[in-house]
């Protein structure tokens, strides 16, 4: 299977790109909550998705306005008082629901497409998803490897495994491996929520203000190896079914042991 040069090149001018914000946001906090905000009023009036199905406009609605808490949340030490306090208090439970929302998108997406082991791994994600919270860089997130690992994985697969010609197989799997790179390169694996929201809202960003006439930023991360017929193979799918249920069976084990060891003891 051939790479086209162009492609190569696209996606090579978007990681640069992606990283870039990566490195801005994080450094700029304050003007990237504004830039949310600014983007999140506009988005509606800005954005080209009367093609899109229903299920995709939801999706990048439901990434749009949590990114705007995330980036208020990353600003804490920037705002002061007792009622900044309260509200900030809030925000590791909002936005581990807002996570929650993410993942149960994805899990019924796959099972209407009959992709049950998946539905069950996105399930076992969402129960066993870790607790939000701030740590001394007053940085939220959670530091868990093995579920940030197991979520990346089990998306992957959803998208590697989707039955219809999509461009958003590749650039899904794109964003996924650019959070785990990212934390993986400045070794710091609670910032893998700041990783994962903010390199999909930068694609997300780039194809409300680009695609137009005909042209998709998503058209970059094409290739034919991303077609159903060379990605999807019976072997292929068995094998990452044994993995989604070993997985599984780890996550549950894993969260049956917390539980029960932070339960009250009775007699």
């Amino acid at each position: 299977m051939k790479w086209n040069s162009d492609f190569m090149f696209e996606f090579a001018l978007y990681l640069f790109g992606c990283f870039l914000f990566l490195t801005i946001a994080e450094k700029y906090r304050i003007t990237t909550f504004a830039i949310t905000v600014i983007i999140a009023i506009i988005f509606p009036f800005v954005a080209e998705m009367s093609d899109f199905s229903y299920f995709m406009q939801i999706k990048y609605y439901s990434v749009i306005f949590p990114t705007v808490l995330f980036s208020f949340s990353k600003c804490k030490s920037h705002f002061t008082g007792e009622s900044f306090e309260k509200v900030f208090a809030l925000m590791p439970l909002i936005l581990r629901f807002a996570l929650v929302l993410n993942i149960a998108e994805a899990v019924v997406y796959v099972f209407l497409f009959d992709k049950f082991v998946t539905a069950f791994f996105g399930i076992v994600l969402i129960f066993t998803i870790p607790k939000f919270s701030y740590d001394e860089n007053q940085d939220i997130g959670f530091e868990d490897i093995l579920w940030t690992v197991s979520y990346s994985l089990g998306l992957m697969i959803g998208l590697i495994f989707h039955p219809i010609e999509s461009l958003l197989t590749s650039s899904g799997i794109a964003i996924l491996a650019i959070a785990l790179l990212s934390c993986g390169y400045v070794q710091k694996w609670n910032k893998w929520i700041s990783f994962r929201i903010y390199s999909l809202y930068y694609l997300i960003i780039l194809d409300a203000l680009f695609s137009r006439n005909g042209f998709s930023i998503y058209d970059w991360f094409y290739s034919e190896f991303f077609s159903p017929e060379n990605r999807i193979t019976l072997v292929s799918e068995n094998l990452f079914r044994v993995v989604s249920i070993v997985l599984c069976m780890i996550l549950l084990h894993r969260w049956w042991k917390i539980r029960n060891f932070y339960s009250p003891k009775t007699l």
